[in-house]
């Protein structure tokens, strides 16, 4: 028996081994030591478990010695009272719909932007562009803004190979450097970054592209309040920091965006100790124009557009939409609700046929998709969005009706990707530019010309009519890869195999014919 050996889901093991209570608070409170080992072999898997056994037990021997160095033991933590129970449930709450107005926000600059982009194009080659006085206006400061953030990741990535060069010696450098700002590391406590975005960053899944924007945001923050150590930070000083934005001329959607990471930064230190409290809650700004442009679902009208355009009524298979995957992509979407870049990713070893048990005990065979974060054998990684994302969603008849487990078993290289034509962008993620085609073709070929229309549409569209066939709210979650908000949520593994089966054979989109079938 090996007892720190694990499989998940996906069939990949995992090295796992509880942390002793008294040492959370030394481990940054993790309830567990857990190591994905990137293998789907049990045997090669056990041949690497004494070795990541050795350096698990080094870490808990390092708590021990922080432990001892800290003194005497606290009294133990009563239980909370209800009072801040109900408190906490309020600040999650909070931060959800503050999550809420954020996707917006996001989706409106990112509308902007695409709008405004030929004429900020015209405007960087000296061209004088065809638009009105007011876009010429609004396109001139965004690209000096974007021009702004390059010069300032420039400025950083010159700081930080002065400080890999000459250790201490450059801060000399850096001071008589008129292009280099340097001020002193905050003294008292650990700062916004470095200090709580590498803590942050290093529990969970966190995409590189998502982290590179959370560190920006922390740089914006000292630029213009300080170095202010997180216990020092009040609301008054996030306050002073939207206000300094608000006077640079950003969109109200970029400085919520900007609050959005810094309120991220300290939930996580409120989360963990850190501060009594995250100051940043409440702080963002009403913004009744993004809440106009949120995301509409695909209703039946638009479904029929794109699934009688010319890839799917024709056969046709345009050079950027990747071979198969401009065929397969919306569908697997419309019929499971996963996110494009879960789609996208997948590897051949990810769409797996799984023996369960149904109510009466009696075993069945079905299909799914394997959603993980992990790095097979072949040395292809995935990335998911947070922990709830890891799951395995029920292939749907309707996709294997269409032939998708014939396509996915036909494919040479049974190791690979499941759309091997994707290619990923810095960030690792095949879907980016696979997602820009999408929207071209959805606007000029299949004419759905609504621009709160987007891929993520697919996915409302899957919640409307999982709604519409009455499948439970917390099966859809589990299906979709989204967190619950009630503590009962994270007690147990969700619902069985059979009953999300059941659900998903249940799923309809009415009225709807692809490939010459409902």
């Amino acid at each position: 028996m090996c007892s720190y050996l694990h499989r998940a889901p996906s069939g990949v093991y995992y090295f796992r081994m509880a942390v002793p209570v008294d040492l959370r608070p030394f481990m940054a409170g993790k309830r567990e030591i857990k190591r994905s080992l990137g293998l789907k072999d049990r045997e090669a898997a056990k041949a690497v478990i004494p070795d990541m056994t050795k350096a698990a037990r080094a870490l808990l021997a390092q708590a021990e010695r922080d432990k001892a160095s800290a003194g005497p033991a606290a009294a133990p933590v009563s239980p909370k009272p209800a009072a801040q129970l109900e408190r906490e449930r309020r600040q999650w709450e909070a931060e959800q719909e503050q999550t809420d107005l954020i996707a917006d926000d996001l989706f409106a600059a990112d509308m902007e932007i695409a709008e405004l982009e030929p004429v900020m194009d015209a405007l960087a080659q000296g061209i004088e562009p065809d638009a009105s006085p007011a876009a010429v206006a609004r396109a001139g400061r965004l690209l000096v803004q974007h021009e702004r953030e390059r010069a300032g990741a420039d400025q950083e990535a010159l700081r930080a190979a002065l400080h890999a060069r000459y250790g201490k010696d450059a801060r000399a450098s850096e001071s008589q450097n008129p292009a280099v700002e340097y001020s002193p590391d905050a003294e008292g406590g650990l700062l916004l970054d470095p200090g709580i975005l590498g803590q942050w960053e290093a529990e969970g899944n966190k995409r590189p592209k998502t982290v590179a924007m959370v560190k920006a945001s922390a740089a914006w923050f000292a630029d213009r309040i300080g170095k202010v150590p997180v216990d020092k930070i009040t609301k008054a000083h996030v306050i002073e920091f939207k206000n300094k934005l608000l006077a640079e001329g950003q969109s109200v959607a970029n400085v919520n965006i900007r609050l959005s990471h810094i309120s991220l930064l300290l939930g996580w230190a409120a989360r963990n100790d850190v501060v009594p409290a995250n100051v940043a809650i409440g702080t963002s700004i009403p913004n009744p124009q993004a809440r106009k442009s949120r995301r509409k679902p695909f209703k039946l009208p638009e479904l029929k557009a794109i699934f009688g355009s010319p890839v799917y009524a024709e056969g046709l298979r345009p050079s950027a939409g990747k071979g198969e995957a401009a065929y397969w992509i919306p569908i697997i979407a419309l019929y499971t609700g996963a996110r494009i870049r879960e789609i996208a990713q997948l590897r051949c070893g990810d769409v797996q046929q799984i023996e369960y048990a149904d109510a009466e005990g009696k075993m069945k065979r079905s299909w799914f998709l394997s959603i993980t974060e992990d790095t097979d054998e072949a040395g292809l990684q995935n990335a998911i969005k947070n922990d709830a994302s890891e799951r395995l969603v029920p292939v749907h008849p309707r996709l294997i009706e269409l032939g998708f487990i014939s396509y996915v078993q036909k494919l040479k290289d049974k190791k690979g990707r499941v759309f091997p034509l994707l290619v990923a962008d810095k960030y690792g993620n095949p879907a980016a530019k696979w997602g820009e085609w999408f929207s071209q073709y959805l606007r000029k070929t299949c004419g759905v010309a609504d621009k709160r229309m987007t891929f993520h549409s697919f996915r409302h569209s899957f919640k409307d009519y999982a709604r519409d066939v009455r499948i439970d709210e917390p099966i859809q979650r589990q299906i979709m890869g989204h967190e619950g908000g009630d503590v009962a949520d994270s007690y147990g593994s969700g619902y069985s195999l059979h009953v999300i089966v059941a659900a998903m054979a249940s799923y309809r989109v009415p009225g709807l014919t692809i490939g010459g079938a409902d």
